[in-house]
This record gives structure tokens, sequence and C-alpha cells, in this order.
């Protein structure tokens, strides 16, 4: 009874104590818009921003509205402008059927597609700037000959005596090329849906796993080939177009150049049917130099983080 009893005396101060706790919640001042929006983004992230794994990692390290990227395809469409090809360095044997130095002929490449992806920061300074960069597959460029280098006999006789010795045809080289491309790009009109840019920077000229595919070169051994690294400058254009909050399509064009790019080509050998004394003859040198021009047309889609 006793315990009953001051139960019963507890409840009534129990209910005021909840009366004015529920009265204390009622006269909070409501939340300001700012209030209300920075609770909405704890509880909810905007579900237009891109939310994908990885993304929020992106966004702690670089910000917000920083970082972005276009995945697509890109066509490389080289063209080389050939300042010379020259023999150099001859045996005896071959300076008694070709005359050392230039060549009559020029040198080509085809075009390339594979897949890319344009990846930019925006800088803090300035509206509308930001830095840019292309990464991708290494493109594996094939340099083929055409001309009367590719159309006559490198050695057609030797004192009068035939060689036998055929055209070379149009096969020259393949090396695999890394270009490294820094741009600084302005965006016209950055708050519109459609943002035409421009922008300008540099290239370097990377190559490896350089070989020589030209079959005639190639049937007594393999020739040592060179390509020389050099630097570059890229001028583009371009347009962004908003698909939806943070999704963009992208058209981008860049026009490479690499001016006075040498290539060199030693120790080649080649075999001389109209020659039985000889099983093969030393050829000597070759050097080729070259204007390197590029046009790079990019088309993707992607996001800003």
């Amino acid at each position: 009874m006793i315990v009953i009893a001051t139960i019963t005396r507890a409840i009534p101060a129990l209910l005021c104590l909840l009366t004015a706790t529920v009265s204390s919640a009622d006269n909070r001042p409501p939340l300001r818009p700012v209030d209300e929006a920075m609770q909405r983004e704890r509880v909810a992230p905007n579900p237009q921003r891109p939310q994908m794994i990885g993304a929020n990692f992106v966004r702690r390290i670089f910000g917000e509205d920083k970082l972005y990227f276009r995945l697509g395809a890109s066509y490389i469409d080289p063209n080389l402008k050939t300042r010379s090809i020259e023999l150099k360095n001859l045996s005896n044997i071959a300076e008694v059927a070709v005359e050392p130095g230039p060549q009559e002929g020029e040198a080509y490449a085809e075009g390339i597609l594979l897949p890319g992806a344009i990846i930019g920061y925006n800088l803090p300074w300035g509206r509308g700037w930001s830095v840019e960069t292309i990464v991708g597959l290494p493109p594996t460029l094939e340099v083929k000959l055409k001309g009367p280098v590719a159309d006559e006999p490198l050695v057609e006789e030797a004192q009068g005596i035939p060689t036998g010795v055929e055209p070379l045809g149009s096969d020259a080289v393949e090396t695999k090329v890394i270009p490294p491309i820094v741009t600084l790009v302005k965006r016209f009109r950055p708050e519109r849906d459609v943002r035409p840019y421009a922008g300008l920077g540099m290239t370097y000229l990377y190559s490896y796993d350089t070989r020589v595919t030209n079959k005639l070169l190639t049937e007594v051994g393999h020739p040592d080939v060179n390509i020389e690294n050099r630097f570059g400058w890229v001028a583009q254009v371009g347009i962004d177009y908003r698909l939806t909050g943070y999704w963009w399509a992208n058209l981008d064009v860049k026009y490479i150049n690499v001016p006075k790019v040498k290539g060199t080509m030693s120790r080649t050998f080649i075999r001389a049917p109209g020659l039985p004394q000889y099983e093969f003859v030393e050829v000597g040198d070759a050097e080729f130099v070259a204007d390197m021009e590029a046009f790079a047309v990019h088309l993707g889609i992607g996001f800003t983080f």
C-alpha cells in the first residue's frame, strides 16, 4: 500500500515535467532557410551530384565542383611534314651503287581511333579557368613511305651489274608514343548550359618499342632505330553541353605540333640476289627529319565531382 501511494503522488509531477518539455520545444524559433538546407544536406546528399564509389573521396581531396572528366573516344590524325630523308655512313659496296645524301620521297602516318578521357581541374582563381590533360592507351604510330624512296630500288645496280634488290615499298617503322598534354583552358559563359572554350599548352613526344616493319630491311637482320623525344605545343577549342545537373557532353579539338623530329636507322643490311659473291650487303645509316602535326578530336560524356 505504501508503494502504491508513492507512485500515485509522483504521477502529477511527471505530467507537469512532460508538459513543460513539450511547451519548450513548441516555443523554439523556426529554422532559417540556410539551416534547413544544411540539415537536408546532412540527411540526404544532393541527388544530382554523382554518388558512385569513390566520388565522395575525390570531393574531400579536391573539393566540390573542382575535378571533372569526360570519358569517350579520340581520333588522332597525324601529318608528317618531311624535311629530309638522307643516307649516311654508307659502306664501300653501297657507295658504288647509291649516292649518299638526300633521297626523294616522304613519310606519312595513318589516323588512329582509341578510347580516351579528358581530366581537368577548375582553378580557384579567376572564373572559368582550368587545367586539363588527356589520358588513354598509348597509340601505335605506323610510319610509311611514298614517292621514289618507296617505289624505286634502293640499290639498283653495282658497277653496271643489276643487284636484284626490290623497291622498299610503303612499310617503314612502327612505334608506340606517349604524348603527355597539359593545357590551360578558359571557358566562356561558365554559368550557361552551353560553354565554348579555348586553351593553349605543351606536349612532350616520347616514343618506345620502335621497330622496323619493312620486309626487305629485316630479311637479313633487324636494324637499330631511334626516334628523338622532343617538346611541342598544343592549341585547343571545344564546347561543353550540360545534359542534366552535373553531367556534361563534350566535343574537343586539339592541334598538336612537334617540330624537327629526328629518326635514325643504323646497321642496315639487305640481300642482293644479283651479287652471288655477297651473302648480304651492308647499306649504312638513314636519317629522317620531319615536323609532326596532328589533330586530335575527342567526343565524350562525363561529370563534375
